[in-house]
């Protein structure tokens, strides 16, 4: 059995001390074998708030694995956010592309699915390069679990938002490598679906600490057993944390 704190989200930036504390608190009394963020660690990118974001996951104490989000390069900074978008990410994760962290029998990959440009007015949207599929396909293994910020698939209710660019070509590809589940972020709201028939379930995690996006603050919490999987969101309501199980839709 392996236990999985998905956390997404943090915006860095928005976030309360009280809520920091609490939400640490409340992970450590769940006792993850491993962390998984699927991204977005700061408002802005800055410096200052992926120090904070470091200093909050360390001291966790868990294995840890991140991925970045559209929020975690540049959106003011033109140049850098098209010649060096995750230069100041580097100061958290030096890996990128592609992160592997296996424990307990559990592989985990995260894949790094921000864009620096789109060719439409949303530039948080995602893409999915030829080349990173590529380098994805070297290192997924029967019974993997995919981390990366976008959902490679949109509910009806996350209007006008767009999947990121070969996001069909990827679910093809987890399909075929038969990856477990995918937990992403991005959307701010829980959720739980499946990515076709045979195809991984898709796990969303509500934002951790950002107050944008209408839904409560909260992370989730994946358990992987023999065959079965079970998720339980945590949410912190009037600063109390309560639970409830995802049902995929």
């Amino acid at each position: 059995m392996a236990r999985i704190a998905h956390l997404s989200d943090l915006h860095f930036g928005e976030a309360t001390p009280a809520l920091v504390a609490s939400l640490g608190a409340d992970i450590r009394e769940a006792v993850p074998d491993v962390i998984a963020v699927s991204g977005d660690l700061t408002r802005r990118a800055s410096r200052v708030e992926f120090s904070a974001a470091l200093a909050f996951l360390s001291s966790l104490e868990t294995p840890l694995l991140m991925v970045p989000g559209n929020h975690d390069i540049p959106s003011q900074d033109l140049w850098t956010r098209l010649y060096d978008p995750l230069g100041r990410w580097r100061s958290v994760s030096p890996a990128f592309p592609l992160t592997v962290l296996e424990t307990k029998g559990l592989r985990l990959v995260g894949l790094d699915t921000v864009s620096r440009a789109q060719w439409h007015l949303d530039w948080s949207a995602g893409a999915i390069s030829g080349n990173r599929r590529q380098q994805l396909a070297r290192v997924l293994g029967e019974g993997a679990v995919l981390v990366c910020h976008h959902p490679l698939r949109h509910a009806v209710w996350a209007v006008g938002r767009r999947p990121p660019r070969h996001a069909e070509r990827t679910i093809d590809l987890l399909t075929t490598h038969r990856v477990r589940a995918v937990l992403c972020g991005h959307l701010h709201r829980a959720e739980m679906t499946r990515l076709g028939p045979g195809g991984p379930a898709q796990i969303i995690a509500p934002s951790a600490f950002s107050e944008r996006g209408g839904g409560a603050n909260g992370w989730n919490l994946v358990v992987l057993e023999d065959d079965a999987l079970t998720v339980e969101t945590r949410e912190c309501v009037g600063g109390i944390w309560t639970a409830r199980t995802l049902s995929a839709v």
